[in-house]
């Protein structure tokens, strides 16, 4: 037992004070920074060159009301009115939005009747960059009963900018429903009145104290039922990804340069593995703590702390143990087996595809977390670690018996990853010449 902590002190320290690990630890931080920053940048950098577009207005009555909000638009623009009120738990955050592109109409009369002579004239136009685009309005677009001539016709050469065509889909939409509502006589504002939505408040349900009283429900909060259990998964997901494949590298690595046979001299190969395994969760676990610690202080800067329950935290390290143990002894069994990068890269093809499980499965997960669908792919051991802490992260959680199940499932299935990729890793490791492959690596599993 003493050479186990000895070899996983020694990975520990190694992988700490590299600056590899380091760089790591700073990485995430800074690459949040550079990404936050950059967006920042090309917020300011955005293209607001005014959006020229010229009108054919056949009916005749739409481009003046069309000009004219157009014009509205533009003056809210220069007069800074770019930001909106984002409401939050207790708060209201002010978040600027992006800089707009003021939107320039111009009308376009044509004298004959032959609509594509003037389809082709003004995309003409468009192609000399004196235009950004063009709209055709159908002569019986304020005909609510009319089939042709009923449509508006967008014409652009860039039609990813998605910006004016949706502005003038939905200004042109609320122009013409008031038309047609004032040729049928139908006062519009009392039609907005009658038909204006119901809200719905997200409550979660009434509770009876043991003193009788009645608790009132609570409005539910979307940090809460949303973005802590998502993001507690994926962070969970990323903390265990960064660390367990990178076992197969340390493990081949030590095997091509003949590291491995110096070390196996003075350690039992399963001590070898699993101190190995041992450092590489202590190392997990390290950065787990930084990452979040980090967040915990956000939240805590954001007063939404309470939001999220304390025994997630012990959840979150217990999975992640569960986890880099399984999906490392995997990693380990690979990389003791082959001989060079290329055969472990063929070899961890089903290997990823087990991981990508929990990670393609979290949606309906989320959407229907009692579901019989979510509680089998929760008891299925590879998945059961992210799947099962995102349960029990959505209010209210599983039965404790799921969660119960869901642990010694796990443990089981860890504790039999472990002893088989001792059993590979065994003979693997000093194993030169022969090609590797699953049904190679289930012999020496059977074994004695």
């Amino acid at each position: 037992m003493n050479k186990i902590w000895r070899v996983a002190a020694t990975e520990y320290l190694n992988a700490v004070r590299s600056k590899a690990f380091i760089i790591g630890v700073l990485a995430v931080p800074v690459i949040m920074a550079i990404s936050i920053g950059a967006q920042f940048y090309a917020q300011k950098k955005t293209d607001v060159t005014p959006r020229r577009f010229a009108v054919l207005d056949r009916s005749g009555q739409l481009y003046a009301p069309l000009a004219a909000k157009a014009k509205a638009r533009n003056d809210a623009i220069r007069a800074g009115g770019q930001s909106v009120a984002v409401p939050l738990p207790g708060q209201s955050l002010k978040v600027d939005l992006p800089p707009q592109a003021e939107f320039v109409p111009e009308e376009f009369k044509f004298a004959s009747d032959d609509l594509k002579a003037a389809e082709l004239q003004l995309s003409e136009r468009v192609r000399r960059k004196e235009l950004f685009a063009f709209i055709i309005i159908g002569p019986n677009l304020l005909d609510a009963r009319a089939t042709n001539g009923a449509d508006v016709l967008y014409h652009t050469q860039t039609p990813t900018y998605q910006d004016l065509p949706a502005w003038l889909e939905s200004t042109l939409s609320a122009e013409v429903r008031e038309r047609r509502f004032t040729a049928a006589g139908v006062d519009s504002r009392q039609v907005r009145e009658l038909s204006r939505g119901v809200p719905v408040q997200r409550l979660g349900l009434a509770e009876r104290k043991a003193t009788g009283e009645v608790v009132q429900a609570k409005r539910e909060n979307r940090i809460a039922t949303m973005l802590v259990p998502v993001g507690g998964m994926v962070l969970l997901y990323l903390v265990v990804m960064t660390s367990a494949p990178a076992l197969l590298n340390t493990v081949l690595e030590e095997k091509m340069q003949k590291i491995s046979e110096v070390l196996i001299a003075s350690v039992p190969p399963f001590q070898l593995m699993l101190g190995k395994l041992l450092g590489t969760v202590l190392v997990s676990l390290t950065l787990s703590a930084l990452y979040v610690g980090s967040l915990t202080w956000v939240l805590w800067q954001f007063g939404q702390l309470g939001n999220v329950p304390g025994q997630l935290f012990a959840w979150f390290f217990l999975f992640q143990v569960l986890a880099l143990l399984m999906y490392g002894s995997m990693f380990i069994a690979i990389g003791a087996a082959c001989n060079e990068i290329r055969d472990a890269q063929s070899l961890m093809f089903p290997v990823m595809m087990v991981v990508m499980v929990p990670y393609l499965m979290f949606i309906p997960v989320m959407q229907s977390p009692a579901s019989p669908f979510s509680r089998g792919v929760s008891l299925f051991p590879p998945a059961t670690p992210m799947l099962m802490f995102l349960r029990i992260a959505i209010p209210p959680g599983p039965a404790w018996w799921e969660v119960a199940l869901g642990v010694v499932l796990t443990v089981v299935f860890m504790l039999g990853c472990v002893w088989a990729s001792a059993k590979i890793f065994r003979i693997g490791i000093l194993s030169q010449g022969q090609a590797p492959s699953f049904a190679r690596m289930i012999k020496w599993v059977v074994s004695k």
